[in-house]
């Protein structure tokens, strides 16, 4: 499944428990094939995740995305209505959401070399 705005595409992963999505965006280029997992794995964690959870009828809609990727509220807002669109609770539903648009700083990783 792709995400698609304008110029930019991506991948999506879907992850379901009963009606609740959690939705991840990401370069599939990037990631590994299980026979490229060995020695130094640089692990790509993709441009962000989105969480749509439901309380009753309702929904709650937060997450993060990369801004780099993510740069605009136009781009976010394309996003947003994409993880809604995945559900089919989501059009009588009131889905209030907060989402933050993070700058990477700094990592932790364990590669297999060090």
């Amino acid at each position: 499944m792709k995400f698609k705005f304008k110029n930019f595409s991506c991948e999506v992963d879907v992850f379901k428990k009963d009606h609740d999505l959690v939705i991840r965006f990401y370069n599939k280029k990037l990631e590994h094939e299980e026979k490229d997992i060995c020695d130094l794995v640089i692990v790509d964690p993709g441009y962000g995740y989105l969480c749509l959870k439901f309380k009753g009828e309702d929904g709650l809609l937060s997450g993060y995305l990369d801004e780099n990727v993510f740069s605009n509220d136009d781009i976010v807002n394309a996003a947003i209505d994409f993880v809604e669109k995945l559900s089919p609770l989501s059009n009588a539903a009131y889905i209030p959401h907060h989402i933050d648009r993070i700058q990477k700083t700094s990592y932790i990783e364990y590669n297999g070399e060090y």
